[in-house]
């Protein structure tokens, strides 16, 4: 009971279970070797980034100013290092400063780019997380290709949400005059609403990524709420450490800023994955089913980490009493 071999939910994992869990997440993020699969992921993410950026100002210019929606993009684009922040703002202003009718041209077919090179992206990250929770992909092709499209889209429509709220509510507060203190919090509190969204997000592709019976939500959002702190804490660090420490321009020129964000893209790639491994050990450390449905006995879970328990030192297990 002292390591959590018989948690109904992570929290009930006491802290010998939680040094279980990180241990087998150290030895094992470099035998799944999350960083290649992160690359994969990183190179279509860069891909289908600025037909993104496209697709995005135009439909959100159906709704909001693009001229608005780029000042306010700033805001988001605040996490990424500087020279990478200098590419995607340079081309959302390109984007939004386009004549219309070429934009809505350009927004089709940017979103069939986007939607082909981002699914690509979802497709490693599928893969990823099959490596991760031990699977083997049984799924047909056409199944996989459905998921991953699906995923895509669920993910384009996220941030395309993300966006309007950082750029709508400063309108809608001006709108309704200046309040003072109403004003700042109701400011601040997008950035909260903005990480329930992300943690959600990604939870969302740990649940239905992996080819696995799915895991109770529970045991999702461990992970997803560790990776998106992870993410902002990272992003600032890596922005802090291009700042300060790194030279990338003087070794690669005009290319440096182009290899700033796709290492950034690297970094958050790798830091979701660790977040679906963190909730894949905290799964293997308990025998409880962690599946949905009703309860079912170890080995007919349809899991393979609900179905295994994860090493630990000096632990002797005792079957639960009925």
């Amino acid at each position: 009971m002292s390591r959590g071999r018989f948690a109904h939910r992570p929290t009930h994992i006491p802290t010998k279970g939680i040094l279980d869990v990180l241990v087998r997440m150290w030895n094992k993020q470099t035998h799944l070797n999350l960083g290649l699969i992160a690359a994969g992921i990183a190179f279509y993410g860069l891909l289908s980034l600025f037909p993104g950026i496209t697709a995005i100002v135009a439909f959100a210019g159906t709704f909001l100013n693009p001229e608005m929606l780029v000042e306010n993009s700033e805001d988001i684009a605040a996490l990424l290092p500087e020279a990478a922040q200098t590419i995607v703002l340079g081309q959302l202003r390109d984007v939004a400063n386009a004549d219309s009718s070429t934009l809505s041209f350009a927004a089709l077919f940017s979103l069939a780019i986007a939607l082909y090179s981002a699914s690509k992206a979802v497709a490693n990250f599928i893969a990823g997380l099959n490596v991760i929770y031990e699977e083997r992909e049984t799924r047909n092709f056409f199944v996989v290709k459905a998921l991953t499209i699906l995923l895509t889209i669920f993910l384009i429509v996220g941030l395309l949400v993300a966006i309007i709220v950082v750029a709508a509510i400063p309108v809608i507060a001006a709108i309704f005059g200046d309040y003072g203190i109403i004003d700042d919090v109701v400011m601040f509190l997008r950035w909260p609403f903005l990480f329930l969204m992300g943690a959600f997000g990604i939870a969302v592709l740990y649940r239905l990524g992996p080819n696995r019976r799915s895991a109770k939500w529970r045991w999702l959002t461990p992970g997803a709420f560790v990776a998106c702190a992870l993410w902002v804490g990272g992003s600032y660090g890596f922005s802090l450490y291009v700042q300060s420490f790194g030279s990338y321009n003087e070794t690669f020129g005009a290319l440096g800023g182009v290899i700033i964000l796709l290492t950034w893209l690297w970094l958050s790639a790798f830091i979701v994955l660790l977040g679906a491994l963190l909730d894949a050990e905290l799964e293997a450390q308990t025998k409880r089913d962690s599946t949905v449905g009703e309860d079912r006995p170890m080995g007919e879970r349809g899991a393979v980490k609900a179905d295994t328990l994860g090493a630990s030192i000096g632990e002797e297990i005792t079957e639960p009493s009925s």
